[in-house]
């Protein structure tokens, strides 16, 4: 699959220039929170608490659980934020966590089926406003599948953020097997849906241009 350079004409490079990109990658699979790992780097968590404190989520949907890391960190962020009744559902194919928080769910499940584990009774049920993060496999069809789910169910305002899309900047050949798949499915998805959504630029943007593991994917619903 070709990658693709651009969407809603802003390219999915951004200003970090790949030696730095590489090496905050590394960092970035080191990194843990209250000692489970946590794979996310320092700009998107502060992305993250940003977006927390405009939309004041009340459920956080997110798709790749892997340790639970961030789930337990998008608990006690919705937790610090006033948050009291918010809660995190993480769904993964094999979900890793090794503790329980009842602010968190934890479901197996795969991101191509997620009707079978978010029916329509148990979206409806959601606390809102919803924000959804796909952390997936980073595959176009995953990425893709989880989009077309949760745009049935997203109302005005809410936000869908598709992560990783910087996979196809690392110089490593090991990120060619994802194929660009984030970014693919980012342009897709908002070449099927044009007038329904809109890059937040302000999120994307706010240390500089794509300063962000995350590139174009801060979906904010029309």
């Amino acid at each position: 699959m070709k990658s693709v350079d651009s969407v809603a004409g802003r390219p999915f490079r951004g200003l970090i220039p790949g030696p730095l990109l590489d090496a905050m990658q590394q960092g970035t699979l080191r990194m843990s929170y209250r000692g489970v790992p946590c794979l996310k780097g320092p700009f998107d968590l502060a992305l993250y608490m940003l977006l927390i404190q405009r939309l004041k989520p009340q459920t956080i949907v997110e798709i790749g659980t892997k340790y639970g890391g961030s789930a337990l960190w998008f608990a006690d962020m919705l937790t610090a934020h006033g948050m009291d009744q918010g809660h995190v559902i993480s769904v993964d194919i094999e979900p890793l966590a090794s503790f329980s928080d009842p602010r968190i769910t934890f479901l197996r499940g795969n991101a191509r089926a997620l009707q079978e584990v978010l029916d329509v009774a148990t979206i409806d049920a959601l606390r809102r406003p919803l924000m959804v993060v796909d952390d997936g496999s980073h595959l176009y069809g995953d990425a893709l599948a989880v989009l077309d789910f949760f745009h049935n169910h997203l109302t005005s305002g809410e936000y869908m953020v598709i992560e990783d899309g910087n996979l196809s900047q690392f110089s490593d050949p090991f990120y060619e097997r994802y194929e660009d798949g984030p970014n693919q499915a980012v342009a897709a998805f908002l070449s099927q849906h044009p007038l329904e959504y809109v890059i937040d630029e302000s999120i994307c943007d706010h240390f500089g241009y794509n300063v962000t593991s995350n590139p174009n994917g801060w979906l904010r619903r029309l």
